[in-house]
Formats: structure tokens, sequence, C-alpha cells
């Protein structure tokens, strides 16, 4: 079968602070045929996570803090090397070739983890794709996927919500954060969201969400003061750095933290903000981190409840999609800075035949 052509977004120097579009060049690349037990797809989206940073070269040779990295003159890694299942890739596409006997050509599947429009991986790190009533191929790299998981997870595994309690979310319009309010909010909390720009009003109109705090207008103090009057009771971190710092001060005695991701410091050489010992001790506090994939086995139950809420409408989501894989660079660029709106996707190619 024909495939096209492929393109892939290689690394040209280590980025110096904020990566920027002269870090990256994009180039003509081969396509691997599948051995047994591999299939090649055509991705049609790249979700691009604020993680993907700290896979690319520090600028002085140090490994990153991820494991796999990408060197100079690689494919950039879009996430997990090696990934555990699909449900780490960070493509969703079209079976072009199968020599596994779960897939065939067409199938729509969810996986790979490199900036290229062809991906040649083994079967089981895919997973198959089922078009179904009201099917959006780009909702499996969002509330259908890894973040929509994520959030559940933390709030399921790695604390305990109930009804009542005062639920604060950093980074509330952002891809984990915009589901982790909602859960929240359905299971009776208060939740107040931090986020910036129009994704203050989006978190707090369309979301649900009982307020939220615009980083950019007052301090993460002021606007936790103002907002929780009555202190928090568990907060769910997405950034890390000095939002976490000024959070521990408002927890109550007993409050949780669920530690999710530290966006804010996936820029910098080392963290500028280490954790405030001192109220974690005086107030009793539980910091929980967590790792989604030692919960997998309960993804089909997720899938199975968001999917119900979606087609009911109780829960929403959004992605923020721009088109060419030349500009996944500044995509990346917009998830580290803030700027993009939802789910930060790259369209690759036209959508499958099946969903035209």
């Amino acid at each position: 079968m024909t495939t096209g052509e492929n393109l892939a977004v290689r690394v040209l120097r280590a980025p110096q602070g904020l990566p920027q579009a002269e870090d990256f060049s994009v180039e003509k690349a081969s396509i691997q045929q599948p051995q047994d037990g591999e299939v090649l797809f055509r991705a049609c989206y790249l979700a691009i996570d604020p993680s993907a940073r700290r896979r690319l070269p520090s600028a002085d040779g140090r490994p990153g803090p991820l494991g796999a990295v990408a060197g100079i003159g690689d494919i950039v890694l879009a996430g997990v090397s090696p990934p555990q299942a699909g449900l780490d890739g960070a493509l969703v596409g079209e079976v072009v070739t199968s020599r596994h006997p779960d897939f065939v050509p067409g199938d729509l599947v969810r996986g790979g983890n490199t900036w290229q429009v062809f991906h040649t991986v083994r079967g089981e790190h895919l997973d198959l794709l089922e078009p179904r009533p009201g099917f959006r191929l780009e909702a499996e790299l969002g509330v259908l996927g890894r973040p929509g998981f994520v959030a559940y997870c933390g709030l399921h595994f790695a604390s305990t919500l109930e009804a009542g309690m005062t639920v604060v979310i950093s980074a509330a319009g952002g891809a984990v954060g915009m589901v982790a309010g909602q859960l929240a909010t359905l299971a009776g909390a208060r939740v107040v969201g931090i986020a910036s720009g129009d994704k203050v009003a989006y978190v707090v109109n369309e979301l649900g969400f009982a307020d939220c705090i615009d980083r950019t207008d007052e301090t993460i103090a002021a606007g936790l003061a103002r907002t929780c009057p009555d202190g928090v009771d568990l907060y769910f971190d997405n950034v890390g750095g000095e939002t976490l710092a000024a959070v521990f001060e408002q927890l109550n005695d007993f409050g949780q933290v669920v530690v999710c991701g530290m966006a804010s410091e996936y820029n910098g050489a080392e963290a500028d903000f280490g954790p405030p010992l001192r109220p974690v001790l005086r107030k009793r506090l539980k910091i929980q981190g967590f790792v989604v994939y030692d919960h997998y086995e309960h993804y089909p139950r997720y899938r199975e409840w968001a999917i119900e809420q979606l087609d009911a409408r109780r829960l929403r989501y959004r992605e923020d999609v721009v088109d060419g894989l030349e500009n996944a660079p500044q995509a990346l660029e917009n998830v580290l800075t803030g700027r993009n709106r939802g789910r930060q996707l790259v369209q690759l190619g036209p959508l499958p035949q099946v969903l035209r």
C-alpha cells in the first residue's frame, strides 16, 4: 500500500531555556516497514505535553530527569519510552500495514512516541479505537486518553475526595485540570481553579468550577485568600513551583496534596522551589504522588464512565489544534507558557476516510 511521505521533527541543538523554533528542523524521514508483531500507522494528531521539554537534551549535557532523551539529530520524543501500553501513546491515526493479528489496514489506533507522521510499533503497544456515535479521534488524546485518566487516578487513588471539601486545581484549563475539576465538582466538592486569560471564564462558565484565580491578575496567595476563606482541603497540583508554595500556606490541617505534574519547573535546570516542610509538619498534611501506569487496569472503567458523561454533557472538554508538524515546536512553547486553550494537539494530516 502506498504510504506517502514521512516527515519528522529532529533536534538541531540543545535549547537554552524556553525551546525556540531554531532548536529544531523538519525533515523527510524513512518509513520503517513492520516486522512480525509490528504495525505501521499514519498519525493524524500529535499531542504536545509540557514534559516533552524534559526529553530534549540539556545545554550542559546532563542526562534528563525523565530517562529517555532525544539527542542532537534525533527525532523528538513525545512521551514515555519505552511505552507501557497504547495509552502512553502521543498520537492517533490509521493503520497502513499490519503484521500483527489484532490489527488490519484501516483500523484506528493510539500509540507512538515520536514527532513524526508514520510510526512502526509493536502491536501490544497500540490501542485499537472503535468508532461509535459521536466519536472524535482527537478526544482519544484528551478526555478519553491519558490526561483524562490521569485526573481520574489522582482523585480516586491518590486522595480521599469527599462532598463539601474545598478543592483547588492548578492549570485548571489544561489537559488534566479540566477533567480533575469536573470530577471533583461531580463528587460534591467546591472547586476553585487557577488559570490565566480567557481560561478563567471557561472553567467557571463551561466547566462548572465555583471560582477561578487569574494568576496574571493577582497573586496566588491573594486569590486563595479571596476564593477560599475557609482554607483548602485538597490541592491537585499540576504545576509545582511558587504556586505549590502559596497553596501550602492556605491548606487546612490534615489537608491533602496530589502531586500530578510540575509544569512550571520543566523548563529550568533545577526546581526553583522545594516543598515548604514547616507547614507540612505543622498542619499534618498528606502529600501523595502517583504514576498513572500503576492503575491501567482501571482504564476501561474510566473510559466507560467518561463516554457516558460526555454523551449526557455532564463532562466537557476542548482541544487546541494547530495545523502541520512544522508547528509542533511552537505548540510546545504554548504549553510551557500557558498559551494553549485546552489539550494541545497538532494535526498532521487528513482524517481517515471512515471519519470524513
